[in-house]
């Protein structure tokens, strides 16, 4: 099932930087690993950015990226943390252990990085994060709230920090869901010789820092493809339906290749700034948001039929609970509790199928679906002729031409494959409220 809405593509990106912009990144020490960020050259940096993107797919997420960070910023503990508000739920994938008591420690304090912070440690972080709000990409710098006495004084030094021996840290937001998020944190080593560079490396996270939050993006789309394909493997066999995963406030996740092309169409859903999904009839969209508040309230599939101007479509709206078949424990904290919303668009009883949907599918042009809604509905190529004002010949060619797109050979076998737009709308009972109102369908 070919899904396209993954919006930043998996290769490596060059970065243009000129000495000036260089300047512009700072500088660093003499005697501490890089001298300066010009020790960084462009390409150096493009290839941290490529790097970025292939270590988010790492079953060990950023593991790649970490080791390279150690390299050119040594002095440097670094580890993943998931947080619920204040309270942190996990430390995972500890980088740059350079002593086993270190890597004991992290051992007895975790449970293959789930973690139980004493309630100090909670309110420690309550206090530094009360007037915070985590958005992806932004910076996490504890010096930027905490001078070195109050961090020493704090629950996380006390009951944490000390022991690994780490003081400050600098780190990045990498994803959001609700109250809860993951961050990418790089710790000091307090006796590190020579002294960390604190300075120079939140400014190469600052500007990795959107390479970071695409590139965890890029691998949870294609977790969640991968378990949506899975999860509605049978249904979608013959033909990619259209298809659009939402969370409960209609925020868009993810969609297959042809529900882009039907949101990019903008005839039924119209997408917001805040890549929010509605429809763009007001009733319709009434409509949209209650079966959408039904589905989240019995957590049962809800219908409804909405008539454009190419004709009626079925939306079935049907909760899809991801499990993130993944091995990246920060993704699990943050977004496995979250109830998501599969959209399936369709064609419903005896009507025709939609002609936008013939073009969303198989690329048609609009004469072809009109040909193919024609056709499938039983008429004759030259009805069709008649009917459209154009010459049979014309019609036949159009014709082979849909046959070749959708792949099939025969009229027959083109209504067969048509026949899975109407599955949509035979999940629901012809006569069912949540679907159709008090409409009857008519029989098949």
């Amino acid at each position: 099932m070919p899904f396209s809405n993954l919006r930043t593509p998996l290769r490596r990106r060059s970065l243009n930087l000129d000495r000036r912009a260089c300047e512009q990144l700072g500088s660093r020490n003499e005697g501490k690993g890089l001298q300066s960020m010009y020790d960084i050259e462009a390409q150096e940096l493009s290839d941290l950015i490529g790097l970025v993107y292939d270590s988010a797919l790492e079953p060990q997420q950023w593991s790649s990226f970490q080791r390279r960070i150690h390299e050119l910023f040594p002095g440097f503990l670094s580890m993943s943390y998931t947080f619920d508000g204040p309270k942190v739920l996990g430390m995972y994938n500890p980088g740059n252990f350079v002593e086993q008591p270190q890597q004991d420690i992290y051992e007895t304090v975790t449970d293959e990085g789930r973690y139980s912070a004493p309630d100090d440690v909670t309110e420690s972080f309550r206090k530094i994060t009360v007037n915070d709000t985590p958005n992806p990409g932004a910076p996490r710098i504890s010096r930027n709230v905490m001078t070195d006495e109050e961090l020493r004084n704090s629950g996380i030094y006390k009951h944490g920090l000390k022991q690994l021996g780490c003081g400050h840290w600098t780190g990045i937001v990498f994803a959001v869901s609700g109250s809860r998020y993951a961050t990418l944190n790089f710790l000091e080593l307090e006796h590190a010789n020579p002294l960390p560079d604190y300075d120079g490396l939140t400014k190469l996270l600052r500007l990795l820092s959107p390479h970071i939050v695409r590139g965890a993006r890029i691998a949870r789309a294609l977790y969640m493809a991968k378990e949506v394909a899975e999860t509605y493997k049978g249904f979608l066999d013959a033909i990619a339906l259209p298809l659009i995963i939402i969370d409960a406030s209609g925020v868009l996740q993810m969609t297959n290749a042809a529900g882009q092309r039907l949101i990019d169409r903008a005839s039924l859903f119209e997408c917001s700034s805040a890549n929010r999904i509605s429809l763009i009839d007001d009733h319709d969209n009434d409509g949209f948001q209650k079966a959408l508040r039904e589905s989240d309230r019995d957590s049962e599939p809800r219908g409804l039929r909405v008539d454009l101007e190419d004709g009626p479509v079925s939306l079935c709206i049907t909760p899809f609970s991801p499990s993130m078949i993944t091995d990246i424990k920060s993704e699990k904290d943050v977004f496995e509790r979250g109830q998501l919303y599969a959209v399936f668009v369709g064609s419903s009883g005896e009507a025709a199928v939609n002609t936008g949907l013939l073009q969303d599918i198989f690329r048609l042009t609009n004469r072809e679906a009109d040909v193919c809604s024609a056709l499938v509905a039983g008429q004759s190529p030259a009805q069709i002729a008649d009917a459209q004002g154009r010459a049979e010949k014309t019609i036949r060619n159009q014709i082979q031409a849909v046959h070749e797109k959708v792949g099939v050979t025969s009229t027959r076998e083109l209504a067969e494959a048509l026949s899975v737009f109407r599955t949509v709308g035979a999940m629901f009972d012809g006569n069912d409220p949540h679907l159709f109102g008090t409409q009857k369908l008519p029989s098949h």
